[in-house]
């Protein structure tokens, strides 16, 4: 588990009389999980990472736990590409050139990884992705594509019904002080 930014030093004023007494305090600051490929590491399936021009103004304001599912469970970079397959009842995560079933691999490492990480304010997940997108990743169906979260943002989901999940395209659009007033 990576984490940057655990806490945060400043000065405050404790009276307003003529001799200012000030001491240091700890911040806390609020804890946020983001996908490892946003701006941090070359993990995503072709060895690339996504741009994330906001993260600087971010990494000064929380602290932040970085994942990657997929490689976390032993997939290499760059990797043969997921897909999530609907079946029957069920989503199914697929390496689609190996015809691999990774789905038992990856709830099984989000159940566990989810449970030991503790109390997080927010999730920034990638867009579209088939471990960590939310309501933006394609499912196939009967040759059909319908939309859906990935394995790991709907596992997370369960775990943390009430905490802020959002993806690196609001940061891009309404930046990183809207997201952060959005938290509780």
């Amino acid at each position: 588990m990576n984490i940057l930014n655990r806490e945060k030093f400043g000065k405050k004023k404790l009276t307003n009389n003529s001799i200012n007494y000030v001491c240091y305090y700890l911040i806390a600051l609020k804890k946020i999980l983001i996908s490892k490929c946003l701006g941090f590491e070359a993990c995503r399936w072709n060895g690339e990472m996504k741009s994330a021009p906001w993260l600087q103004e971010l990494v000064s304001k929380v602290e932040l736990i970085t994942v990657c599912p997929e490689v976390d469970i032993g997939l290499g970079v760059p990797r043969k590409p997921i897909q999530l397959h609907q079946m029957d009842d069920e989503i199914r995560v697929i390496q689609i050139e190996t015809d691999i079933d990774l789905t038992e691999k990856l709830v099984s490492f989000s159940n566990r990884y989810l449970n030991y990480l503790g109390d997080v304010d927010g999730f920034i997940l990638r867009s579209k992705s088939p471990t960590c997108g939310i309501e933006s990743t394609s499912i196939h169906y009967e040759g059909k594509l319908l939309l859906g979260s990935g394995i790991f943002a709907s596992t997370a989901k369960k775990f943390f019904p009430k905490v802020v999940f959002i993806d690196e395209r609001y940061l891009e659009e309404k930046g990183v002080e809207a997201f952060i007033s959005g938290l509780n």
